[in-house]
């Protein structure tokens, strides 16, 4: 399977034949379903999309080849037919010109020649040739095309890899979800399986999460999710999601997760990690320290191997500041610390910063409408009130501004504000960190 394709934003909340009676969606699928079976037969994405289409417009799908022609043959469907080319492409061809080709004569074949102008000219805008049909001719299909101008735009850009890594407990499930605004991985300490787990941005939101482990999944459940299938031997996981902040999140991303490399657990969890720190090319490195167990025998052993082993950019955070206490822990005073300590291994100008995952997950999921625990809940607003002193305002110790507009006198934005967690993304989807 083309990994790529999990970056790409679904378009079916827009599609007219979504508000049709069940009837004409039928009719409409069993269309779908027969161009699409002549060109998908192995091809893993073509067959979970026709899934995907007859789950959300509520209609049977089957991708079995149909081999009677005359019942599809009544079934021409001409209010729609450019509807239907345009899906043809979408789940067969999106990254395959040659097989767009293909579709375009079968489609064409079916319907007539009197349409080859344009649905030549649906070609043309789909693969980027022109959007001339698609501006005149055929206005109604152009919010479609928009999505998937946006798409190809996305899929064609440079894709950047920022791997995390760090012991366990130290929260790293917990900063992705909070990165991605989304629950995607597991965030109890219990040990998982040694497998990565590479977190892909889409597009553009879809409601929709991907996740390819060995089998595909587009619209993945939360159990499907947190489920990190023991039962096959694949060792990577890949979640295709819209990541979202204050602002559009239009970069091209992957975070890299590693499994937790505490040389007391799973020695496989080691190996797996310090092998992805060696081998995998990344952009970016953030190191996650615990806050409550700083400088332990696991860190500055891992510490070590990650400078002989990583010569690329890395920052440092440090997990968990919002369990200090007011005049009894110091944030200043263990940054320094942490600095000091970074240098006697030999990273040069470390560059160390303090964050709250967990206030930035809990507020992301509660400025967008996601459902928490009543224990969530009380968490909440347990931290809105703490980090709003200044001694836990951890967004006064990075070096960058914040760019994003922030409403004044919002609880949640304030608390993403001082979670740290929007000038870690402003540093790394720009890039900066210690060579």
């Amino acid at each position: 399977m083309n990994l790529a394709m999990l970056g790409i934003q679904q378009y079916l909340h827009l599609h007219p034949v979504a508000n049709l009676e069940t009837k004409l969606k039928t009719k409409y699928m069993k269309l779908l379903q027969y161009f699409v079976s002549e060109t998908v037969s192995k091809d893993i994405w073509g067959k979970q999309m026709i899934q995907l289409y007859g789950s959300k417009l509520a209609v049977s799908s089957n991708t079995d080849k149909i081999k009677d022609f005359g019942i599809i043959e009544k079934f021409k469907f001409f209010h729609y037919r450019y509807f239907l080319l345009t899906d043809c492409l979408f789940i067969s061809a999106f990254d395959n010109l040659k097989k767009g080709e293909q579709i375009l004569e079968i489609v064409i074949k079916f319907y007539g020649e009197r349409y080859r102008k344009k649905m030549q000219g649906l070609f043309n805008a789909f693969y980027g040739v022109s959007d001339k049909e698609i501006r005149t001719a055929i206005p109604e299909i152009k919010p479609i095309y928009e999505t998937i101008w946006k798409n190809r735009d996305f899929y064609h850009k440079a894709e950047k890899r920022i791997m995390i890594t760090a012991n366990m407990s130290a929260g790293k499930s917990t900063l992705l979800n909070a990165l991605l605004g989304k629950k995607v991985n597991r965030m109890q300490n219990a040990t998982c399986t040694a497998k990565m787990h590479y977190l892909h941005n889409k597009a553009g939101e879809d409601e929709l999460i991907y996740e390819w482990d060995k089998a595909l999944e587009l619209d993945a459940t939360q159990e499907v999710l947190m489920d990190d299938n023991e039962d096959n031997k694949t060792t990577e996981i890949h979640v295709g999601a819209r990541f979202i902040s204050l602002t559009e999140i239009d970069t091209k991303v992957c975070f890299i997760d590693t499994p937790g490399v505490n040389s007391s657990m799973d020695k496989e969890h080691r190996e797996m990690s310090n092998d992805a720190i060696k081998n995998i090319q990344c952009d970016l490195l953030l190191y996650l320290f615990n806050a409550e167990n700083i400088g332990s025998d696991d860190d500055i052993r891992h510490l070590r191997y990650v400078k002989d082993n990583y010569n690329g950019k890395i920052i440092f955070l440090v997990n968990r500041m919002d369990r200090f206490k007011k005049n009894v822990d110091s944030v200043a005073e263990t940054m320094k610390s942490v600095e000091k300590d970074l240098k006697q291994i030999g990273f040069k100008e470390p560059q160390v910063y303090p964050i709250s995952a967990y206030a930035a997950y809990l507020a992301k999921m509660s400025l967008y409408g996601k459902d928490l625990s009543e224990d969530e809940e009380d968490d909440l607003n347990f931290l809105k009130r703490k980090l709003s002193k200044s001694e836990f305002a951890f967004e006064t110790y990075y070096s960058c501004k914040i760019e994003q507009p922030i409403e004044k006198n919002n609880e949640l934005t304030n608390l993403l504000v001082h979670s740290g967690i929007l000038s870690l993304e402003s540093i790394i989807y720009n890039q900066e960190g210690e060579h």
